[in-house]
């Protein structure tokens, strides 16, 4: 008969058959195709220096943004606006139906909305005393 084990030892191993298995799965249900492709953006002062960037991936018909970051020094010159306008330009080229994200209450949930974002959910205490937002755009 088949037990639980704590198994972190064979962690490894244990998410690669985990995996196998969630995939076979899913392949009765989802595109055959579901790639992960890497998307990012840079923004470089003149030195080169990296002072913000969008990192996010491509995932089926959708596009996940997983890190939007300006600089202090950058803040409140547009660049968040422009690295989402960016991403959302490649997404609508690429033929893409959504873009979403999550952030938190001291991060920019009211930035996201001023740019179209519509919350569909939010985590309370995650962690302990803060809210976690998520927010979708249809293209």
């Amino acid at each position: 008969m088949p037990a639980i084990e704590r198994d972190t030892a064979r962690f490894d191993e244990v998410r690669a058959a985990v995996l196998d298995g969630l995939s076979r799965y899913n392949d009765r249900f989802l595109p055959k195709n579901r790639e992960r492709i890497p998307y990012a953006l840079s923004v470089r002062d003149e030195a080169g220096q990296i002072v913000g960037g969008l990192i996010g991936e491509q995932r089926m018909d959708w596009l996940y943004v997983d890190l939007l970051w300006v600089d202090d020094s950058q803040r409140k010159q547009g660049w968040g606006s422009k690295l989402l306008a960016e991403a959302e330009a490649h997404a609508r080229a690429e033929g893409l139906t959504h873009i979403h994200l999550s952030t938190w209450q001291f991060q920019a949930p009211d930035f996201y909305r001023a740019q179209g974002f519509r919350e569909f959910g939010r985590l309370e205490n995650h962690p302990a005393g803060l809210t976690n937002f998520y927010f979708v755009k249809v293209l």
